[in-house]
């Protein structure tokens, strides 16, 4: 009985001490100082898919929905893999700004084309972040639109003659209903496209995409993600590429306030290559693909120098070269142009582009108008009667050409005047 008595003592004893050590090894939880967003933005990954994971496991254990997390998830591994894909760019300039005057920033060549933003051009657009693209003959606009469910799509504009054709918009992206596009440009070559969107695979916010047009089946190719250091948790847009100056750009917001943005200039290559993460490292790899500091993208000097020259060139323009005189067109009284270069507002260089088209046409009509006019005089009654519908129509057709050039020129004033 005592040795019983004996057991139940000690068996007593235990439970708290057992219980206490069941108590010591409960895990601790663990404490994060930042949040998966910050973690993302500082391009830790790991770290960001460690908090979100312990974030659903609680919400699953509360039995609250984990659809924000799950979400934020899935871009934190879309963004591990673009890191580990990370491109090597050579960047040579980059300066912060406010949105509104990115445009004016960007120093294209003329047979690059223009770009401008969609309010500009359109008389009924609504959107002053939507931009278009014009292509060097200003007979093809690109530009995004907003359609009746309320998100942008890419659309086209072709001029015939002198008649903007209706738009239609462009196939092959394959987006989403509630994908926006925006920030069309198109390549030297008319096929290459880059635009930006915000869709599934983007890794936050709006990413930079590239296709190409294929002439057989009428329609763009399946869009790619250029992936980083282009883009980023944050938006990134405006893809821009002067093949002729050798110079590109692009516009983001990353770790900026609200309204400003840093353009970057960089070097275009023509193959695509990846850093080495194993001679890097993971720390390294994420400040090139963030870029942390252009200076250490700089491995051939004599290549950013020779293109520091043409991004100074590209600015100060055609200051220094002699133009010749190409056509003669008043502004007002103090100024008078001779070049398109003169023209110091896009839209009015582009409307100058048609303006001497129609100038072309008007001309030419009148000298028709002119030559059956002298042969009428030597004709005989019978004759004139023959032609004189012909002339009639002639006429009226130099009417309109007239009128339709007079106001192109008050278009063209209103908008060089304006800048």
């Amino acid at each position: 009985m005592k040795k019983t008595l004996l057991i139940l003592a000690v068996l007593l004893l235990s439970v708290p001490a057992s219980a206490q050590r069941g108590r010591g090894r409960k895990t601790q939880k663990p404490v994060y100082t930042v949040t998966a967003q910050e973690a993302m933005a500082a391009y830790d990954f790991s770290l960001a898919e460690e908090i979100l994971e312990h974030e659903i496991a609680e919400l699953e254990k509360k039995k609250k929905p984990t659809e924000e997390q799950e979400q934020l998830l899935d871009i934190v591994h879309k963004s591990m893999l673009r890191l580990h894909a990370t491109e090597q760019v050579t960047f040579i300039d980059s300066i912060l700004l406010p949105k509104q005057q990115v445009l004016q920033e960007i120093k294209l060549s003329k047979e690059c084309g223009t770009i401008l933003r969609c309010v500009d051009f359109f008389d009924d657009a609504k959107n002053p972040d939507c931009t278009l693209y014009i292509n060097e003959l200003g007979n093809r606009v690109f530009y995004s639109e907003v359609n009746q469910a309320g998100q942008l799509r890419l659309k086209e504009k072709s001029l015939i003659g002198r008649e903007w054709q209706m738009e239609h918009q462009l196939e092959g992206f394959g987006e989403q209903e509630t994908d926006n596009l925006n920030f069309p440009f198109l390549l030297t070559d008319g096929v290459t496209m880059y635009y930006a969107a915000e869709c599934e695979e983007s890794i936050g916010g709006y990413d930079i995409f590239m296709t190409r047009y294929d002439a057989d089946e009428q329609q763009f190719l399946a869009p790619e993600n250029i992936g980083m250091p282009f883009n980023s948790p944050a938006n990134d847009y405006l893809m821009v590429i002067d093949e002729a100056q050798q110079l590109g750009w692009f516009v983001t917001d990353r770790n900026q306030p609200a309204d400003t943005v840093c353009l970057y200039t960089f070097i275009p290559t023509q193959t695509r290559r990846i850093y080495n993460e194993e001679e890097l490292g993971e720390q390294k790899l994420a400040a090139f693909a963030r870029i942390a500091s252009i200076k250490d993208t700089w491995t051939d000097m004599n290549a950013v120098n020779a293109a520091k020259k043409r991004l100074a060139v590209a600015k100060q323009g055609q200051k220094n070269e002699k133009k010749k005189r190409d056509f003669t067109f008043v502004v007002n009284d103090n100024k008078t142009y001779h070049n398109l270069l003169d023209f110091k507002d896009p839209l009015a260089q582009q409307k100058a582009k048609i303006w001497l088209e129609a100038e072309k046409e008007y001309n030419a009509k009148q000298k028709e108008l002119e030559s059956l006019r002298t042969r009428y005089a030597a004709m005989t009654e019978v004759q004139r009667l023959q032609i004189a519908p012909q002339i009639r129509l002639t006429e009226t057709a130099v009417e309109r050409l007239a009128a339709d050039k007079l106001k192109l020129e008050k278009e063209i004033r209103r908008s060089e005047l304006n800048q």
